[in-house]
């Protein structure tokens, strides 16, 4: 009974050893521009955080991930599926790329989309509303351009129609 019991533990420790994730330091570089930001983005939006919160299996200790998830409320959306609000999945330490959110603040987020969730960090080009001004002209103006290209290749369309 005693060999059960410590085999038991044994393989228990094992498993829980192939579940977490190793520490690694976060290597990469945020897009240089916005433009970059913008195309290398699933979705880009402005929001306020309502929430922060781990996953089931996290807060119970069978898998740490680091990962949190922040849920916002959107009130400006550049890119995406039209939505009032998204959940996005980070680690709340820039040493790991993720992003240091905070409930009821506003950001600029740009989100790309990895094989198992939707991920922000500091890697997208993320920021505190504060610090996005630039930012958001930016998104303005390339975005302003875009409709302005399409409204001409749909005159152009039209002309040659007739």
């Amino acid at each position: 009974m005693e060999h059960t019991r410590i085999t038991f533990l044994i393989w228990l420790v094992g498993v829980w050893f192939l579940l977490v994730e190793p520490a690694q330091p976060c290597t990469c570089m945020a897009p240089a521009t916005t433009a970059e930001a913008l195309q290398k983005s699933s979705a880009v939006f402005r929001g306020r955080v309502v929430a922060i919160y781990r996953s089931f299996f996290d807060r119970i200790g069978i898998t740490n991930s680091a990962g949190y998830r922040v849920q916002f409320e959107i009130t400006k959306q550049w890119k995406g599926a039209p939505s009032k609000s998204t959940v996005v999945i980070t680690r709340l330490i820039g040493e790991a790329c993720g992003f240091p959110f905070e409930q009821n603040k506003e950001y600029l987020v740009y989100v790309v989309t990895e094989p198992r969730d939707i991920q922000t960090g500091i890697c997208t080009g993320t920021k505190n509303i504060n610090d996005a001004e630039q930012d958001i002209r930016d998104l303005n103006k390339l975005l302003e351009s875009k409709s302005q290209q399409q409204r001409s290749s749909q005159v152009v369309t039209q002309k040659f129609a007739i």
